[in-house]
């Protein structure tokens, strides 16, 4: 396995690090770097407070066309920013973000977004730690809707039979056996519209068909939701929750509420989610449940999440059939201990697992098979043994953290900022840095 360089950065590099397999070695003379190496540098300026007026931000994502939502709880809002770290409130493409600025559901008021994530259908999810979900679709409010429709005239391919309709929940099965949608039923109103183009409740785990017909293990009354990760596409969207009153990870499904006509006339179908099945419960064993904390997947499907409860901070099981993923008697991610707090989990394009370790104030990494990597967000030391020392110094009380391309995004609640680390290969002139600093 080629060498991990640790390198903390301002204008040049000022300290280094090597570690192998979590243990960590003495400091490495400059002939033991090579070129290839590679290091997460700290990418300066950090987003301040003072930037932004953020109040106590929980959640970071990379949304679908590159922008990000940041959920700023205190302020009852969603900052969109772009990579840049600007600003966006509307821009060239037709965007208009003004719906996230202030959240407020009737019947609810204002929501203190905790937890993000987005589908394929460009629906903006967010949690308020309640038993319910809300959306903000993204790509309503770019093409506009001209009006909508509960009821629906559906023709027969095979036969030419034409058939009316207000079942919208049989709407997807009837479109993918042999009926072709000919005809809607239109509502203009500007209230309906407004509505739907506003925040609203996308999962109510109050409503009877969440748990009317199911046991009572399945019931969502009480539910508690931590966290929620989308999943799928077309009609195999789904969202995974953490439901933190019964410890269990519950899947929903997605079932069609209306017809939207957009304005230039083209047709959407908009969706609601509703009870599914029940993906893992409570136990305090790898695989099981206890005090869950946060939730994420992989490109393959696979699910990973962190908790508080239990032996194990984190785990992972697989897609479908919801088995564990690690040895416990194997693989570094299971270590018992290893984390003070384990908080968010994000997985990048390589199969990477980053888990927010809230606790010790830095993230730890992981391959795929759960083998540890290295800790982001540290300052090394050298002590007067010429011992070498990891000095957690740049984050405080970190919640979350999402992963784009080579950039790592965490949300340092403690110091209300965002933090931003580079994934990279070291350079001749890296190196030349490095060798400036060691032999000045």
């Amino acid at each position: 396995m080629k060498r991990i360089a640790y390198i903390y950065i301002t204008i040049i590099f000022t300290s280094l690090i090597l570690f192998k397999c979590g243990h960590m070695e003495k400091l490495p003379t400059i002939s033991e770097i090579e070129q290839g190496d590679t290091a997460y540098v700290h990418i300066f300026p950090d987003w301040e407070k003072e930037d932004y007026s953020f109040n106590t931000p929980k959640d970071i994502i990379v949304g679908n066309d590159g922008y990000l939502f940041i959920a700023d709880s205190g302020n009852s809002r969603i900052l969109v920013l772009d990579q840049a770290g600007s600003i966006i409130t509307e821009d060239e493409f037709g965007n208009n973000f003004q719906g996230l600025a202030e959240i407020s559901i009737p019947g609810r008021g204002n929501i203190q977004p905790l937890q993000l994530s987005q589908d394929s259908k460009m629906n903006l999810l967010f949690s308020d730690g309640s038993n319910q979900i809300y959306a903000w679709n993204q790509y309503y409010n770019n093409a506009g809707i001209r009006y909508v429709s509960k009821e629906v005239a559906l023709q027969h391919t095979a036969s030419g039979t034409i058939m009316n309709s207000n079942r919208m929940d049989s709407l997807s099965y009837y479109l993918t056996n042999g009926y072709t949608l000919v005809d809607v039923k239109r509502d203009s109103s500007e209230e309906l519209i407004n509505s739907i183009l506003a925040p609203y409740i996308f999962f109510n785990g109050n409503d009877p068909k969440n748990w009317e017909f199911v046991d009572d293990y399945g019931d969502t009354r009480n539910t508690k939701i931590v966290d929620l990760v989308a999943f799928g596409k077309d009609y195999s969207n789904g969202i995974y929750i953490l439901d933190k009153r019964y410890n269990r990870i519950v899947k929903l499904k997605y079932i069609p509420k209306y017809i939207l006509v957009m304005s230039d006339f083209s047709v959407v179908i908009g969706y609601e989610s509703v009870f599914s099945e029940i993906a893992t419960g409570q136990g305090s064993g790898a695989g099981f449940i206890m005090e869950p904390k946060s939730i994420a997947m992989d490109l393959s499907g696979n699910i990973y999440y962190t908790q508080t409860g239990g032996v194990y901070a984190c785990h992972g099981i697989s897609a479908g059939s919801y088995r564990t993923l690690f040895d416990p008697n194997e693989d570094d991610l299971l270590d018992i201990g290893r984390f003070q707090r384990a908080g968010d989990v994000g997985i990048d394009s390589r199969g990477i697992i980053y888990i927010v370790d809230a606790g010790s104030n830095y993230i730890q990494t992981f391959d795929n098979r759960g083998t540890f990597l290295r800790n982001i967000g540290t300052t090394i030391v050298v002590g007067d043994s010429s011992d070498v020392y990891e000095l957690a110094d740049i984050l405080n009380e970190p919640e979350a953290i999402s992963i784009n391309d080579n950039i790592v995004y965490v949300v340092d609640t403690g110091n209300s900022r965002i933090v931003r680390f580079q994934y990279t290969i070291m350079t001749e002139q890296n190196l030349q840095d490095l060798q400036e600093y060691q032999n000045p």
